[in-house]
């Protein structure tokens, strides 16, 4: 099945039919047998498509679905964006668009005050065009200003694995993460800061790489002025960079997580600056261009081997999402992981609604390995 989604074309998006793809398939194995011991490799044969993109991207459709149907009856349905197009609220939106439609049409849910109306107009029209985050797609090289893709800056095997933070260990961590500069950690802050502080542990130990950066990626909807909805439409977003680095071996060991959590809110304050955000959206094409070329450089301060990526996607209500048949028992990341960015955190809330918090976490397979023995790591995480 195929609806008018249409494909982008140079900066434009052209109505042609071919820009949602909808396909089923037939699992051999009960759903019960992947939850409970969830593993990525299994999780990867449900998704659709190869999450490589080696085509050009007018060849590729916005979204594509595939409805996975297992022996017990139950359904896994997994899903491919073009992240050209589609953030995580945009995605949000979708998703919540179309269950309100299909509880519509099995008649479980006839009130039209349930339906989430995408935005296209808001943000095309505030900025045309206009491509705010490439960094976590192309870098540039600051040494020879080539650009160079952050999944081939690595040979090596990588591993994606997810970790679950029930909410005694978060609060637990959120009392160490205070301190004069952040009395208040949120925790994503809190999750952010102890991860990062545990990947450049095992990074240090397996390759002795100390300088890091860690770069997070914000929803700018509501910073924008005037703001605007969340079911805006398109990749409306911006990143945060921060730095760590220290040559005293001493100070590496005894990194307090307080530290990191300082960092992390000084680089989230940059961007909240209304006057930074007004330049960076309302400014000219080259205005925008300087501001690319300005965060590039900042990522590329230190070495991309040592380079970490974090997104959140909880607060997006996921776990509310309803096409009819119940709410989700689950909700997972997946694909294969040679395929993906290194070094990648992304968070989402655990479908339970008890405060935990699910981080998926890709690492080079080795890293991957130590930080799986480090007991420290593994004492706040179930």
């Amino acid at each position: 099945m195929k609806t008018n989604y249409g494909r982008i074309i140079d900066k434009s998006i052209h109505c042609n039919d071919k820009g949602a793809v909808f396909m089923e398939a037939s699992v051999s194995c009960n759903m019960i047998e992947i939850l409970k011991e969830p593993n990525n490799e299994v999780l990867t044969k449900l998704l659709p498509c190869s999450l490589s993109c080696s085509k050009p991207v007018e060849e590729y459709a916005q979204i594509v679905v595939q409805a996975n149907i297992f022996k017990c009856g139950g359904i896994a349905i997994s899903l491919c964006l073009l992240h050209k197009l589609i953030d995580g609220a945009t995605f949000s939106c979708f998703l919540k668009s179309w269950a309100t439609t299909n509880r519509a049409l099995l008649s479980l849910d006839s009130s039209p005050n349930n339906m989430v109306c995408s935005d296209y107009k808001s943000f095309s029209s505030l900025c045309p065009q206009a491509n705010l985050l490439p960094f976590h797609q192309k870098l540039i090289n600051n040494n020879n200003n080539e650009v160079v893709v952050p999944s081939s800056t690595s040979t090596r095997n990588r591993r994606l694995r997810r970790f679950v933070f029930r909410s005694k260990a978060i609060l637990d961590l959120k009392a160490k993460a205070k301190s004069s500069d952040v009395p208040n950690p949120t925790c994503v802050g809190t999750l952010t800061g102890f991860i990062w502080k545990y990947a450049m542990k095992v990074a240090d130990e397996y390759s002795s790489q100390r300088p890091s950066t860690l770069s997070h990626v914000v929803n700018i909807r509501k910073i924008i002025e005037p703001s605007l909805p969340e079911v805006s439409v398109g990749k409306i977003l911006w990143g945060t960079v921060a730095h760590y680095s220290t040559t005293s071996n001493e100070e590496f060991e005894n990194l307090e997580l307080s530290k990191l959590v300082s960092l992390l809110r000084k680089s989230f304050e940059k961007i909240k600056n209304k006057d930074y955000i007004k330049e960076l959206i309302m400014g000219s094409d080259k205005g925008r261009s300087k501001s690319v070329m300005k965060l590039v450089g900042e990522i590329n301060k230190w070495p991309l081997s040592n380079y970490y990526f974090c997104t959140s996607w909880r607060n997006m209500n996921l776990n509310q999402v309803d096409f009819g048949w119940g709410k989700p028992i689950w909700i997972a990341i997946a694909g294969d992981s040679n395929e993906l960015m290194s070094n990648v955190i992304v968070f989402l809330d655990n479908v339970l609604d008890d405060g935990s918090v699910e981080a998926w976490i890709l690492l080079d397979e080795k890293e991957m390995e130590l930080l799986e023995q480090n007991p420290q790591f593994l004492s706040l995480h179930c």
